[in-house]
């Protein structure tokens, strides 16, 4: 559904607009590509976040809100000093279940984004993500070179610093 919304209007204007950049770079804009895929993962995982955060708010108790409110603080001040203070460290870990989703999401961003061999500079270009080439040729792997390269690839997201939130002593 998304795909043919970015080639037919979306792609299309980011290359007139910001194709000088070089970042928005496609002769044949196939709605594919990096861009595609980031944007499948924000709608991917903002359920989680929106919902674990509204959560998290609700639970603040209501002494909280009354007390800043009985000191003088308008609405938008109670829910900035009394929500979101008590509420951030909750926030914080909705933010990060969600982006532990997105790193289980490997199979939607290897549909979306062409899943293409080559490094391109583009956003709008194909290419792969690391977990995508693990999934792929994980079961071709007959060789101990190939087999230790995609445990390299294994290796290098965890310790990468997205995933240090996960694995602490990385």
């Amino acid at each position: 559904m998304l795909v043919p919304i970015l080639r037919t209007t979306v792609d299309p204007a980011l290359i007139r607009i910001f194709g000088w950049t070089g970042l928005f770079v496609n002769d044949y804009p196939t709605g594919l590509g990096f861009l595609a895929g980031g944007i499948i993962l924000a709608v991917m995982i903002l359920p989680i976040i929106s919902s674990l955060t509204r959560e998290v708010m609700t639970a603040v108790p209501h002494s909280q809100r009354e007390a800043a409110l009985a000191l003088g603080a308008t609405r938008w001040e109670m829910i900035r000093i009394g929500v979101l203070r008590n509420a951030r460290i909750g926030i914080v870990g909705a933010i990060i279940l969600g982006l532990g989703r997105a790193l289980g999401e490997t199979m939607a961003v290897t549909m979306v984004i062409g899943n293409s061999p080559e490094i391109q500079r583009s956003l709008l270009s194909n290419g792969s993500s690391m977990s995508s080439v693990i999934a792929n040729e994980f079961t071709e792997a007959v060789g101990d070179l190939h087999l230790s390269a995609l445990i390299e690839i294994g290796l290098a997201l965890l310790s990468s610093p997205s995933s240090s939130t996960f694995w602490p002593s990385c």
